[in-house]
């Protein structure tokens, strides 16, 4: 699904997603980059091949990875539904005051456009094997 019409460069944004991918637009570019694998996207970052595959089983390595790029709230794509381990891993995260939560694809692309372009610190982290 398509998002954005316009482009804006300050930032890097969701252009558009589907199940198996995720279109951006690179900070300061007007290219579009097709990302089909595993990865984080903040405001000013891409990292590709995140080596999580299955967020519910994300290590406590893993996390602090995560917090190292110091956002104010990390938005998960799992899919639909809830399950305990998500609760653990919000609690962890929220122990050092960083915002967390957990949609599908879709609407995790949007609130990540959303919140970055209200000058936000926020971070995606999409796993397709949970999408």
């Amino acid at each position: 699904m398509k998002l954005s019409q316009e482009a804006v460069s300050e930032f890097n944004q969701i252009h558009s997603y589907d199940n198996d991918q995720v279109v951006i637009r690179p900070q300061h570019q007007t290219r579009l980059d097709t990302v089909g694998s595993n990865f984080i996207l903040t405001r000013d970052q891409l990292i590709s091949e995140w080596s999580v595959s299955d967020i519910q089983s994300i290590t406590a390595s893993q996390l602090a990875e995560l917090e190292q790029l110091a956002p104010e709230v990390i938005i998960f794509a799992t899919g639909s539904g809830l399950c305990i381990e998500f609760q653990n891993i919000a609690q962890k995260l929220m122990l050092s005051h960083i915002g967390v939560e957990f949609m599908e694809l879709g609407a995790a692309c949007r609130t990540f456009n959303l919140l970055v372009s209200e000058q936000r610190k926020a971070l995606l982290a999409v796993s397709f094997d949970a999408v």
